[in-house]
């Protein structure tokens, strides 16, 4: 007789199209109605879940670190201000608040967008306005540089106010003595003048730039939003992940019970047959052959 094959290989071999068919027929319930209940399970969760809510502010910032938005200069005057902590640490109370906080700045834009979440819309804006200001501050130089700064913007404002006066004086005088050719002296010194004014004004307007801070208010684009609706939890995309998974384990499960059920049927039959074989003094053919092998080699 043939060797018997291994129960679990022979219910592999024999797990036909047909068999899939029938064990999903046999299961059709379980594979439908579990599933769907899980989702709902899923679904009734996302609404007793707490909402979180973004307010989204934009700013033009080009030189600006998002990271400042994140330091403890800035954080702790917000939490101050707002009354985060709420018998926490001021350590706690950062470390949540970062958790809140996403800067991030546009590689091609330049742009920093700035994303607070929290459990209500109004208090998502005001910590993002709250921080915006405290920003604002902290970009702006300190005292030595502020009065550097200073310094030389009332020098550049003089030597700009200098210039316009001088500039006006020579066109007035060009405009008496009707001498307006570009190759004459006075026509070569008011350009002069002109040229020198608007390199003040440059250097003025970048003085003043320096003063309000790598960012200020006249830079933002977006204003803190005010969200309607809820960031977190996404229940539709909650319950149709919990059912899509569900549905996966079930038909997994299914399938194995149906492959383990089979196989311990194949293990009864092959038991049977082997006590028959036994109780009638029958040998495997794997028995038979082992002597004549034995026999057939050299001695």
């Amino acid at each position: 007789m043939d060797e018997i094959q291994s129960p679990l290989s022979t219910t592999l071999d024999e797990f036909s199209l047909l068999d899939v068919l029938v064990t999903l027929a046999e299961n059709l319930k379980l594979l439908i109605i579990g599933p769907l209940l899980v989702g709902l399970c899923a679904l009734g969760i996302g609404f007793a879940w707490p909402k979180t809510y973004e307010s989204v502010a934009v700013l033009q910032a080009e030189q600006f670190p998002a990271s400042l938005m994140t330091t403890a200069t800035v954080l702790d005057p917000v939490i101050a201000s707002l009354g985060l902590a709420k018998g926490q640490t001021v350590e706690e109370a950062r470390t949540e608040l970062r958790r809140q906080i996403k800067a991030v700045v546009g590689r091609t834009d330049k742009l920093l967008t700035l994303t607070v979440s929290a459990g209500s819309a109004v208090q998502a804006q005001a910590i993002a306005n709250a921080l915006l200001l405290q920003a604002y501050k902290e970009s702006r130089p300190r005292a030595n540089a502020r009065v550097r700064l200073e310094t030389q913007l009332a020098e550049a404002q003089m030597r700009l106010k200098n210039a316009q006066t001088a500039a006006a004086t020579l066109a007035r005088r060009l405009e008496s003595s009707a001498a307006i050719t570009s190759g004459n002296d006075p026509g070569r010194g008011y350009a002069e003048l002109l040229n020198t004014a608007a390199e003040a004004q440059k250097q003025v307007s970048a003085l003043e730039a320096q003063l309000e801070g790598l960012i200020s208010p006249a830079q933002l684009i977006q204003a803190p939003t005010l969200p309607q609706l809820a960031s977190k939890p996404k229940k539709a995309l909650l319950a149709i992940g919990a059912t899509l998974v569900t549905g996966l384990l079930l038909v997994l499960f299914v399938f194995m019970r149906q492959i383990a059920l089979k196989t311990a049927a194949n293990a009864r039959a092959a038991e049977k047959l082997a006590r028959i074989r036994r109780s009638m003094g029958l040998k495997s053919s794997s028995q038979n052959a082992r002597p004549s092998q034995e026999a057939a080699a050299p001695k």
